[in-house]
């Protein structure tokens, strides 16, 4: 391809989860010159994943050493929230996305009230936990043990997040065949110009600035460009799926001591069929099972923490689990990072960057547009042409491409 045939474009991000959504998002508002890319779809893997717990916090009160993380993080429901009811030039119009549930419901062990309360004042969140009476818990909740708190903590389907972001920005985002379908040009890590194709043809960009934004790819990417992908860390989940017409919808954690023992969040299929997702504790230490333990172990777990699942509920129950690796920046000693992340090389012309949690999108983005050196010029500027490529599907939620289970065989299979 001829030099007369690269177009300058100020900022290319790499990657189109929800963090290289919302930093193209806002490198557009801002004025900039910006394309982003996808290898596969959007949101693949990670971020089309997520349980959409917009968290403030209250969640990282349960450990000592986790109350710093609650600080970063507590302004975000009430952000996404705004952005869901007041669109505005402050981020992008989340007006069209889904919220699944306007709170989210902890429960078990008697002194949980009072440690959250106490912790989470230290923390100065902004969802505080309320106490609710047994009347007016969620019918599944009223018979566990101990209180039941209600938190402000929204949550939204990832999938019309992602969507509701990406379909702005049609014109300036692009799919390619895999990663080999980006060619990168980079001298001593500094990238030169990036040849996007497809099966259809080929644009060549020459970018003011890079940012790595891929979640897992980001280790690929940094080791194409000469760098340490040691940076990069992956903390893997063992995700259950739970589906029947009959399961009611809930959204909350079950929590013993200090642990979150299961993370449940309810979402429907194509069918309409309501589906549960459950994290947590049970995902966390289900990466060494495998997947008929894993779900064996499940069933026991929600048979102990919801006594009040309807057994017709359970009759036409199907099981499925996943695996997938949530991509950060790596820490210490491998733990979750306090906050949003970002590493940058050549003073700010490239930059790999992590959300660490779903919520925290937005600080990403920020933290991103304060370290690159490109600034916009004066007046709107045209997206530039990437005919003949188009931009890419958003992926499909997990359970649609899950192998399921009846609840017959899998208790069939016994505890874990």
């Amino acid at each position: 391809m001829s030099e007369a045939s690269e177009q300058p474009v100020d900022l290319l991000v790499l990657g189109a989860g929800i963090a290289g959504l919302w930093i193209l998002d806002a490198a557009t508002r801002a004025g900039l010159r910006a394309v982003g890319v996808e290898c596969a779809a959007i949101g693949r893997g990670q971020s089309v994943s997520a349980q959409g717990i917009i968290h403030g916090g209250l969640k990282y009160t349960l450990r000592e050493r986790d109350v710093a993380a609650a600080g970063s993080i507590r302004d975000m429901p009430a952000e996404w929230l705004r952005m869901n009811r007041e669109p505005d030039s402050e981020g992008p119009d989340l007006s069209r996305a889904v919220v699944s549930s306007p709170c989210t419901w902890i429960w078990r062990t008697e002194r949980l009230a009072s440690r959250i309360g106490m912790l989470g004042a230290r923390a100065a969140l902004r969802s505080r936990p309320e106490a609710v009476k047994r009347t007016d818990r969620p019918v599944i909740l009223q018979s566990v043990p101990g209180q039941v708190l209600r938190v402000d903590e929204p949550v939204f389907e990832t999938r019309t997040v992602l969507q509701a972001i990406a379909e702005p920005l049609q014109d300036r985002l692009v799919g390619v065949s895999g990663p080999e379908g980006i060619e990168i040009s980079s001298r001593s890590g500094l990238v030169d110009t990036v040849t996007l194709r497809d099966g259809s043809g080929e644009v060549c960009l020459r970018p003011e600035a890079v940012v790595l934004a891929a979640g897992t790819g980001n280790e690929g990417l940094l080791s194409r460009l000469g760098l340490d992908a040691g940076i990069a860390q992956r903390r893997p989940l063992h995700m259950t799926l739970l589906r029947s017409p009959d399961l009611p919808r809930l959204h909350g954690h079950c929590v013993d001591g200090n642990r979150t023992r299961i993370t449940v969040t309810s979402a429907h299929d194509s069918e309409g069929r309501v589906v549960w997702q459950l994290g947590g504790e049970l995902a966390e230490s289900g990466v060494d099972r495998d997947p008929a333990t894993q779900l064996a172990h499940a069933a026991g777990e929600i048979e102990a923490v919801l006594p009040a699942l309807d057994p017709a509920s359970l009759r036409n129950l199907e099981w499925a689990t996943y695996r997938v690796d949530r991509a950060e920046r790596r820490t210490g000693q491998g733990l979750r990072p306090d906050d949003a992340t970002i590493e940058s090389h050549h003073d700010g012309r490239l930059i790999a960057a992590w959300p660490t949690k779903w919520a925290l999108a937005p600080r990403l983005a920020a933290r991103v547009l304060e370290a690159i050196p490109c600034r916009a010029a004066s007046g709107t500027p045209a997206p530039p042409d990437l005919r003949p490529l188009l931009a890419p599907e958003i992926a499909p939620y997990p359970w649609e491409e899950a192998t399921w289970t009846s609840h017959q065989d899998v208790r069939s299979a016994g505890p874990a």
